[in-house]
């Protein structure tokens, strides 16, 4: 598994804990002026507000019984990396005594509603159903940690699953599904998450 991932789904050293969930995506053109008109109407969006929203208040409410403390921003930032555009809210907060294991955080934040949906039991039974291929790794979280419980994780996303031989790859890529969504808008964000393993893995 490679990957380029961009979102932190749990970091934990000592009391503290953090996460930064991401969801909402705008594409990046190259040119700097349209790429803040499409920022601002990212944040605008209000179907990708909502998006971010239920990622945001999922990690929130997980997180919380863990905390003596949790703060978050009250409005997303524009997090921008090589191809797209997304919104992002940091988490963070101090953890009760004694505190948890970053591991057991993972396991309860894992996967959040950009990748399994929500209401999660429903949502990942009808993936599970419907969706025609398997996931392997990707959806799921990859870090390190320590005999302390401290430790890093990021959520397997913009990545590849290699051959044994290291001859293929096998991408994975997608966009989070709500009411307002377009088809043809997540598709063109799916592809422009893809270029984030295509541009390092493909040459002329």
């Amino acid at each position: 598994m490679i990957g380029a991932t961009p979102e932190l789904l749990v970091e934990v050293a000592g009391r503290e804990v953090r996460s930064r969930p991401l969801a909402g995506t705008t594409p990046r053109t190259g040119d700097p002026e349209t790429d803040r008109q499409l920022a601002d109407e990212l944040v605008a969006s209000t179907k990708n507000q909502v998006e971010h929203r239920v990622v945001v208040d999922m990690v929130h409410d997980t997180l919380l019984p863990f905390c003596s403390y949790l703060d978050w921003e009250a409005e997303p930032s524009i997090v921008t990396v090589a191809n797209v555009q997304h919104l992002g809210t940091y988490i963070e907060g101090a953890l009760t005594e004694p505190t948890a294991h970053v591991m057991n955080l993972v396991k309860e934040l894992c996967p959040t509603p950009a990748l399994g949906g929500f209401p999660s039991t429903d949502a990942i039974s009808f993936i599970t159903t419907n969706e025609p291929m398997e996931r392997g790794n990707y959806g799921g979280a990859v870090g390190w940690m320590d005999a302390k419980g401290n430790g890093t994780f990021a959520v397997t996303i913009r990545c590849a699953e290699l051959s044994e031989d290291r001859r293929t790859a096998r991408l994975f890529a997608g966009g989070g599904i709500v009411a307002e969504s377009n088809p043809y808008a997540e598709l063109a964000e799916t592809q422009a998450k893809f270029q984030a393993m295509l541009s390092a893995i493909v040459r002329p």
